[in-house]
């Protein structure tokens, strides 16, 4: 539900502007609050989430971002669209952390990574579920018809969650609130500053390049909406399987994620910077294609192996919340200069700015060089 729900405007972006009501700027503007109020929310959410219970906030969360989208086609005005997107974000942001911290804290940490690994698995299948959605005719009901869904699924979500509660198959590590002692004790945590850097790299990556996906290529390459969709949901097969690959790689290699950041980021950069002098339209895909699975790869050690690692900390909702808000800001910068650029330079400088974020990453790795590898 979290992660079709992120990617359904990007699907529908494309239709959005057939209809002539919304232009690339204004669904720059409706992404890129929604990315703003999702990392304030991941922010505020991930300390709430240490401090009550997960399954409420797992539930209002759907409940609220599955709201807004069923009211989003009947509201008109470009600034209240904007706001209901706020509310959207803000819904979502709920979600993640509160989840993370139910499977740390229940399981032990090679479990965990498994079944994080089957997490980040979501996120890129969720752009596969999103793009069933588009082929719904009209995208107003393609909007209802999806947070409709959310809001069931909020509902059944309590109910397993009271369910597992009762029988004592979770229970959860609750923070007392102390000033701002849960803010300074997160970034006491190591390596912290490390991975928040990485995951601004990656956000932008899976949210703001996601974002302009189909625009990619239906703008540029010139394949037709529904050509577009269906290579939206190959390209999203492919990233989904990354995770499995990236936890067997990193066991193969003695968990050493350093190296494999840096092989990460280079075929990433590499990729990005060959759009410029791609021959054709279908070499291009294979390079972006690459690009953003090799990208998964670096996503995969942040979120499904270094942040299970912390269930012992009691912080884990906290430490979820601050990547998060951190990277989706970065996220929600970048979406407005790509569109900018988009309009108004041309799309090779929008590949050299995706080539710089793999290429910052391999430098990030190379400065930091910390010593300590993620611990079992």
């Amino acid at each position: 539900m979290n992660y079709y729900l992120r990617h359904i405007l990007s699907v529908l972006t494309p239709t959005l502007l057939l209809t002539g009501d919304f232009t690339v700027e204004h669904i720059a503007n409706l992404s890129s609050m929604y990315m703003l109020l999702y990392a304030a929310g991941q922010l505020v959410n991930g300390f709430l989430g240490d401090v009550f219970s997960p399954k409420n906030m797992v539930s209002i969360g759907l409940f609220v971002s599955g709201g807004s989208l069923v009211v989003f086609p009947f509201i008109d005005g470009e600034m209240l669209q904007i706001i209901c997107f706020a509310g959207f974000g803000f819904g979502l942001s709920m979600l993640r952390g509160p989840l993370m911290k139910i499977i740390s804290e229940n399981t032990c940490s090679n479990h965990a990574r498994l079944i994080c690994v089957f997490f980040s698995f979501s996120s890129f299948a969720g752009p596969l579920v999103a793009s069933v959605f588009a082929l719904i005719n009209g995208w107003n009901l393609a909007f209802v018809f999806a947070g409709a869904v959310a809001v069931a699924f909020g509902f059944f979500a309590y109910i397993v969650f009271s369910v597992m509660e009762a029988k004592g198959f979770i229970s959860y590590i609750k923070t007392e609130v102390k000033g701002m002692s849960p803010i300074l004790a997160v970034f006491k945590i190591e390596n912290i500053v490390f991975y928040i850097i990485v995951a601004c790299l990656v956000e932008i990556s899976a949210a703001s390049i996601s974002q302009w996906l189909t625009t990619f290529l239906t703008v540029p390459l010139g394949f037709s909406k529904e050509s577009a969709n269906l290579l939206y949901s190959g390209i999203s097969i492919c990233r989904s399987f990354m995770p499995f690959i990236a936890l067997a790689i990193f066991r193969a290699i003695k968990e050493k994620d350093i190296p494999m950041m840096r092989v990460s980021f280079s075929i990433t950069t590499v990729m990005f910077a060959l759009l410029i002098v791609s021959p054709n339209k279908w070499m291009s895909i294979a390079l972006l294609a690459v690009a953003l699975m090799s990208m998964s790869c670096t996503s995969a050690l942040l979120w499904s192996i270094y942040i299970p690692s912390l269930g012992k900390t009691g912080r884990v909702s906290s430490v979820n919340g601050v990547i998060d808000c951190i990277g989706y800001i970065a996220a929600a910068l970048a979406n407005l200069l790509f569109a900018n650029v988009m309009s108004n330079v041309g799309w090779n400088t929008v590949y050299i700015l995706w080539a710089s974020i793999g290429a910052i990453g391999l430098g990030t790795t190379f400065i930091f060089n910390k010593k300590e590898q993620i611990t079992t």
